[in-house]
């Protein structure tokens, strides 16, 4: 298969998701029961961020957080990325990579029709699994460059221009010192 082919030719079909207002645990049961790695979170049924195994395990689990107490908004990642289903592959793949995500939702003008994983794209362009693998080398052999956002920091709440990702967390300034 081609790498320009439309990514509604590989994607999953249908979306598990889950309201941002339920807990890490009504995630955690979710994603065993489908079986699954990643959840689309919604807010009355639009997409408003993604959440995966590894936010649970290391914002909730490893922080010491009660994941009965935590809701999936505190949790889900919400720089959200969405892909068209007429988009190419070649070029949703790339954009993960670009922003280190593993799974985007597809839309069919605004309604999410589907998720496209990195699964899905390594069993329709087998060489993907080799630009993956480079990228790892490249990154563990480079020397990061600090990139500021601007948001809320995850530690103390309070919105910043200056956000910087620290061990997985963006925090402030303040609290990065």
């Amino acid at each position: 298969m081609t790498r320009d082919v439309p990514i509604k030719e590989v994607m999953t079909d249908g979306v598990i998701a889950i309201e941002q207002d339920k807990t890490v645990v009504d995630a955690a049961k979710l994603l065993k029961e489908e079986d699954i790695r990643g959840l689309v979170v919604v807010d009355n049924g639009e997409a408003v961020g993604v959440i995966v195994c590894r936010d649970i395990a290391y914002q909730v689990v490893a922080e010491g957080e009660d994941p009965a107490d935590t809701s999936v908004e505190e949790v889900m990642s919400t720089d959200l990325i969405v892909a068209e289903e007429g988009e190419v592959l070649d070029d949703v793949a790339m954009a993960l990579l670009r922003n280190d995500i593993s799974r985007v939702p597809v839309v069919r003008e605004d309604m999410l029709v589907g998720i496209l994983t990195q699964s899905d794209i390594i069993r329709a362009w087998p060489g993907f699994a080799e630009v993956l693998e480079e990228r790892q080398e490249m990154d563990a052999n480079a020397t990061p460059i600090p990139e500021d956002r601007s948001g809320n920091c995850e530690s103390c709440e309070n919105y910043s221009e200056e956000l910087r990702d620290q061990g997985g967390i963006l925090l402030c300034p303040e609290c990065r010192s």
